[in-house]
């Protein structure tokens, strides 16, 4: 009886994972230099910024129906900041992607990971 519980529980966990629409921002370096996390101070731009910057890489991001465009951005600053960017550029806002199994919307969002240069 304990295997049936312990399956079920990990089945409801699988499914609200899915429903609730977990966020994980990928990274793709644009060259084989790295540099040391930044922090949490990422700033955000809708655009290339005025000054000189360096392109560290580019941040793919999805989420399910609950996830909102504010936590995505949240997660890319995150997630630039480990990679030593002090900035991202978003390249638009949270897209409309596809239906998952269930037939809730996913969305995406990019950004460009920048380390500006002072």
């Amino acid at each position: 009886m304990k295997r049936r519980q312990l399956a079920a529980a990990v089945l409801s966990l699988c499914l609200i994972g899915s429903l609730a629409g977990c966020v994980g921002a990928e990274f793709n370096p644009t060259s084989n230099v790295q540099y040391p996390p930044w922090g949490d101070l990422v700033q955000v731009y809708d655009k290339a910024p005025p000054v000189a910057y360096l392109r560290i890489g580019m941040l793919n991001i999805h989420g399910g129906w609950t996830t909102t465009e504010t936590e995505m951005i949240e997660t890319l600053k995150s997630a630039a900041g480990r990679q030593g960017a002090n900035a991202i550029v978003l390249l638009g806002g949270r897209q409309f992607v596809d239906r998952n199994m269930f037939g809730m919307p996913e969305y995406a969002m990019s950004a460009m990971a920048i380390r500006t240069v002072r």
